[in-house]
């Protein structure tokens, strides 16, 4: 509440006047004034606990290049109306704005305005919506209230994909599922039955409950698949970005277009792929900074992985090499796993070899200024591919 110091001071002016010329008129006018900032403190009051505002979004969720309107509006509960209002929303930083942020004017008992203005997509990334600010008080102005209200709302860019014309790194994977009579791959999301352990088999493989019942170690039984799986690894660690802000956000968000584009043009290809991204997550961001994708290829797996892509952004997520070392119990055999990351350093190239000596391909997308970011590592089995600029994304046929 903003205090009216001038008009309380005149105020206490008039009464002090009436008190040395013992004139009556000044002790009305010193109470008078009194009594207006009173009752104006009292429907100022009431006026605020009486509004709520609401947000209506016509998508939490929009491409790169797209449009999202929003409606906000606010209401007046009580039978008393509200003298004036100033509705403003608190808008984020970074996307381009039409329409009318904010409405000033009168609300009649239990009556409501709303305004309307529009989001252009032109930046990836999570921005919030809200709290809508209202500033209210009485007639004359002399007492005034601001408080926050309404929800905090959400809207996610998806990051720009980029055509992938013409295939740079070559692929000896066909479009579509494998026809093999012999399936020779194990899909680790299918159990189909419990066997007795064996020699070899990992702890993810032992099924605890079975071996609970019998006393025995029993290992899983898989469901067997020669579905062609991709999974894409995009790291956003920021120790492995350039030391520089302004270079690095550059590399990460080239980065993440780069990986947008791929998951694209596999699903495309009507492949399965999943997502695994190490970076910060603003929606969450006491949660792990490692998030995931399970593989598929249906409808939803683009929207999904992309709802990831757009909200994430550089942060201290773990290290590379653990995760793959990690991750790799996850993933069926014969996956080829497509990394993303500016660099690689020597402990990341230790695992990216260990995953080719445990069946999976492996194919390195360096997102690098320098001409030299990619080794020649085709002798090790792993095809690399240097991303200097979008124009380089095209290029990338998995």
């Amino acid at each position: 509440m903003v205090l009216p110091v001038p008009w309380l001071l005149l105020a206490g002016l008039a009464i002090a006047l009436a008190w040395v010329t013992a004139t009556p008129a000044f002790y009305w006018l010193g109470y008078f004034m009194i009594a207006v900032w009173l009752i104006g403190v009292v429907v100022g009051r009431v006026a605020q606990r009486s509004l709520v505002a609401a947000r209506r979004l016509s998508a939490d969720r929009v491409a790169h290049g797209g449009e999202v309107t929003v409606e906000v509006t606010v209401s007046n509960l009580s039978s008393l109306p509200v003298p004036w209002l100033v509705a403003a929303e608190s808008l984020p930083a970074g996307l381009p704005i039409t329409g009318l942020r904010g409405r000033v004017g009168p609300v009649r008992g239990n009556g409501s305005f709303s305004f309307r203005y529009s989001l252009h997509a032109a930046r990836r990334g999570y921005y919030q919506l809200g709290p809508t600010v209202l500033r209210t008080g009485d007639i004359f102005g002399l007492s005034r209230r601001e408080a926050s209200a309404g929800p905090v709302d959400a809207v996610t860019v998806f990051p720009k994909v980029v055509p992938i014309t013409h295939a740079r790194l070559p692929s000896r994977r066909p479009a579509g599922d494998v026809r093999a009579r012999q399936r020779v791959l194990e899909d680790p999301t299918l159990v189909v039955g419990i066997r007795p352990y064996q020699h070899g088999d990992g702890l993810r493989r032992v099924h605890w409950r079975a071996t609970a019942h019998t006393g025995r170690l029993q290992s899983k039984l898989f469901e067997l698949s020669a579905q062609v799986e991709n999974m894409l690894v995009l790291n956003l660690r920021r120790a492995d970005y350039p030391y520089n802000p302004s270079d690095a956000a550059e590399a990460a968000e080239l980065a993440v277009t780069a990986a947008a584009s791929i998951a694209d043009h596999v699903l495309a290809r009507r492949q399965r792929i999943g997502l695994l991204a190490l970076a910060r997550d603003p929606a969450a961001p006491e949660s792990e900074a490692v998030l995931r994708v399970r593989a598929g290829r249906d409808r939803e797996q683009l929207t999904a992985m992309l709802t990831i892509l757009g909200r994430i952004e550089l942060g201290a997520a773990s290290d590379l090499v653990p995760v793959l070392d990690r991750e790799k119990e996850e993933w069926a055999w014969g996956t080829l796993v497509i990394l993303v990351t500016p660099t690689l350093s020597a402990g990341a190239l230790r695992s990216a070899i260990a995953l080719r000596g445990a069946g999976f391909d492996v194919k390195a997308v360096l997102v690098s200024r320098g001409a030299d970011a990619a080794a020649d590592l085709e002798p090790l089995g792993i095809t690399t591919m240097v991303v200097r600029s979008e124009a380089d994304i095209g290029g990338l046929g998995i």
